[in-house]
């Protein structure tokens, strides 16, 4: 079988020149094609995973259990695959374009709108765009986000440009602290989400209604210093499914070994329906985001007398920092504000589930 060289063989250089040139030059074109080997993975990957999913689209309950199995079975990441699903999604046909790397495309996943995303990925290719240079295209399309209206019969109408959404501040507190209280029944700690753990009588001597306290893995209660209510109703949360673009159900720590599943709607931004096509991208985009299983810290606000509770989700980027998911719906087009809720926010969730 012939053998093929990835990279010619360039001769013993003389001058230091030569060597800087030559080094230079290999290096290169190694990654160019480690880079181009990459991208073509990744895409095939997501194309084997889309195209057993459309076989078995009539297993409804086993197709949301693949990509979870897949990455047990062979020790990766799930939001890896589900990048290269999403990948193989919005490209079907892959071109060979050595210009453009993995962070392109990933970028390129972030425009829901197909004939924008063939629009910057052609620019792209045409003007030699680095990352940063698409990432800039990029946040600035997604800052006029396009929004599907509605005609008389209730049906989709035209779609109508609106403003950028103004920035949404994050609440977020400290994990693992929480109020003294007092609900006639004598002092308990209140967990959050109409959980409470009463204090033994020793522990009611020590603690005074209003303290914030932290729970220890053994039951113990100590105070915390310079903790302020800020900090409260913030919690380490395991992602168990994304229903749609700003619904989640998550299992959260309440306390050391205390676990409780909810559905939360993210805070402050509302996502389009999932009847249609912006609504599909934006549960793409959050599911990108949230592969289930994956550890977050979520901020809680209850807005109203119902049990209906709203968050704010973190997700760390393994960069130093985290990434707020909300404010990256927004910022990516995937979302509006919304800041007055209604009980029919939480009934369409209903529907969504449906909508897979």
């Amino acid at each position: 079988m012939p053998q093929t060289t990835l990279i010619p063989s360039l001769p013993a250089p003389e001058s230091y020149e030569d060597l800087r040139r030559g080094v230079k030059e290999t290096l290169l074109a190694g990654q160019r094609r480690i880079e181009a080997a990459k991208v073509r993975a990744y895409w095939e990957t997501g194309r084997l995973i889309k195209g057993h999913l459309r076989l078995n689209a009539h297993r409804a309950e086993y197709g949301a259990k693949v990509i979870p199995r897949l990455a047990r079975d062979l020790d990766i990441d799930e939001r890896t695959l589900y990048h290269c699903l999403q990948f193989a999604e919005y490209f079907p046909i892959l071109s060979a374009r050595s210009e453009l790397t993995w962070g392109h495309y990933r970028l390129l996943c972030q425009v829901g709108n197909e004939s924008q995303r063939q629009a910057l990925l052609k620019e792209a290719v045409k003007r030699k765009w680095r990352y940063a240079d698409l990432e800039i295209r990029v946040r600035s399309i997604n800052a006029a986000r396009v929004r599907e209206g509605a005609n008389g019969n209730g049906s989709a109408g035209a779609m109508a440009l609106v403003p950028a959404a103004r920035p949404l501040a994050p609440k977020r507190g400290t994990p693992g602290l929480h109020l003294i209280v007092d609900r006639g029944g004598g002092p308990a700690v209140d967990l959050g989400f109409k959980l409470y753990r009463p204090l033994t009588a020793e522990q009611a001597r020590r603690f005074a209604t209003g303290e914030i306290v932290r729970l220890g893995d053994d039951g113990s209660v100590r105070h915390v210093d310079e903790a302020t209510k800020a900090d409260l109703f913030t919690y380490a949360a395991v992602v168990r499914r994304v229903v749609d673009g700003d619904t989640i159900v998550i299992a959260i720590e309440v306390a050391p070994g205390v676990w409780l599943e909810e559905k939360l709607r993210l805070r402050g931004l509302d996502c389009p329906e999932m009847t249609t096509p912006e609504g599909k991208a934006a549960k793409r985009f959050t599911i990108a985001l949230l592969a289930p299983g994956i550890a977050v810290t979520i901020g809680t606000t209850k807005p109203d007398k119902y049990d209906r509770y709203l968050a704010d989700v973190f997700v760390a980027t393994g960069a130093g920092d985290d990434l707020f998911l909300n404010q990256a719906l927004l910022a990516n087009g995937h979302a509006v504000r919304k800041d007055a809720w209604e009980f029919a926010d939480w009934d369409k969730n209903r529907v969504a589930e449906n909508v897979r």
